[in-house]
């Protein structure tokens, strides 16, 4: 309940939990309640997973709620076209759902404008941090418009993400 209070309330979060605590879940319900409508232009959430095979699993989640609602989910992963995924975005999506490396490669080549963004969403923060994603996550949070911050990890106990939250999110609610 405290999580979609804070959701409506639209305050940044940072959502602790183990596997299997229902962090995915959250993160569709975020995303549903902000976009509940298709629009035309730039995407209005973007969700960064740590690997290829997360990604897939939340796009496919996604997809499935998304098409029913005539919303728009697209796929930007390091082991697709990365041609093909522009072209898609750009053709117009709500949601985008990617690895951190293809979603910047995206970004600096105009792949998708984020005037619009509604929702930012870090799936497994810390493990992206970890694994050395800190600079293509800080280039896009720099050129966000104000939106609503989650991140979502099993702890938020790295100096890593402590160094980014200081910097980007120093205001958030821990759930």
């Amino acid at each position: 309940m405290l999580f979609r209070s804070a959701m409506k309330a639209g305050k940044n979060i940072l959502a602790e939990g183990h596997a299997g605590s229902g962090k995915t879940k959250a993160i569709l319900l975020a995303i549903l309640q902000k976009i509940t409508e298709p629009s035309e232009g730039s995407p209005r959430a973007i969700v960064f997973c740590n690997t290829d095979q997360k990604a897939y699993e939340l796009h496919a989640e996604l997809e499935k709620i998304c098409r029913i609602l005539d919303l728009t989910v697209d796929l930007a992963h390091d082991r697709g076209n990365m041609l093909q995924q522009r072209n898609d975005i750009f053709d117009g999506t709500e949601i985008i759902v990617g690895t951190p490396k293809r979603l910047y490669d995206l970004y600096i080549q105009n792949g998708y404008n984020v005037s619009k963004m509604k929702l930012f969403i870090l799936d497994d923060a810390v493990d992206l941090f970890k694994n050395g994603y800190k600079m293509q996550i800080s280039r896009i949070v720099e050129s966000l418009p104000k939106c609503q911050h989650l991140y979502f990890s099993h702890t938020f106990k790295d100096r890593r993400i402590e160094d980014f939250m200081e910097e980007f999110l120093p205001v958030a609610t821990h759930i």
